[in-house]
């Protein structure tokens, strides 16, 4: 019985290995690393937000009172904007998200202030909120990690999403710092690749 089960388990990593080296030849460029399961969440500019919309989206997590990576990032995200909008995708085709960690804080209002001061076109770049077990769900669905800190701090992942229009994983991109920007050009070079 032992070598039985023990045979089905060689089976099933083998059988693992060929379908990871079967999509990742198929997928050269952009691998599946993941699926994320649909959800929804309040879009603070007063809709409804549903991820599986067919489109290709970049998504980051921050919180208002973040010090640095978030603003940063966002930073780069208003840049990344009006590359996709000289593209003629933004909003069409791609769009830029924004998850807040902190709901608590983070209310419709305070949201929408944040993101006016990237000049957030809110057609393609949406800012989402959600309960604190919503959120985490979704952070654990993309293996994201947060934690809340003393004060109104929280420490968190730095990684941001690329899904293709199927909601899969196809690459993953570190957050902003104070002496490094995110690859924007590479960031497009990939968008530009899952929308053609």
């Amino acid at each position: 019985m032992r070598k039985v089960i023990l045979s089905l388990l060689l089976l099933l990593l083998v059988g693992g290995i060929g379908l990871m080296v079967f999509l990742w030849m198929n997928n050269p460029k952009l691998p599946y690393l993941d699926e994320v399961e649909n959800f929804t969440l309040e879009e603070v500019h007063g809709s409804t937000y549903q991820l599986e919309n067919g489109k290709v989206k970049l998504i980051s997590f921050f919180y208002t009172n973040c010090p640095d990576i978030c603003p940063l990032t966002m930073m780069d995200f208003k840049l990344l904007q009006e590359r996709l909008k000289q593209e003629g995708i933004f909003g069409k085709e791609v769009e830029l998200i924004a998850i807040s960690i902190d709901p608590k804080h983070d209310q419709p209002q305070v949201i929408r202030d944040y993101a006016s001061s990237f000049s957030a076109d809110k057609e393609g770049w949406k800012w989402l909120r959600g309960s604190n077990d919503v959120t985490k769900e979704i952070a654990i669905n993309l293996q994201m990690q947060y934690e809340k800190l003393e004060g109104d701090f929280y420490s968190h992942s730095t990684s941001m999403y690329l899904l293709d229009k199927d909601n899969n994983v196809r690459a993953l991109y570190d957050m902003a710092y104070s002496k490094k920007p995110i690859e924007k050009d590479v960031i497009i070079e990939d968008i530009l690749y899952l929308t053609n």
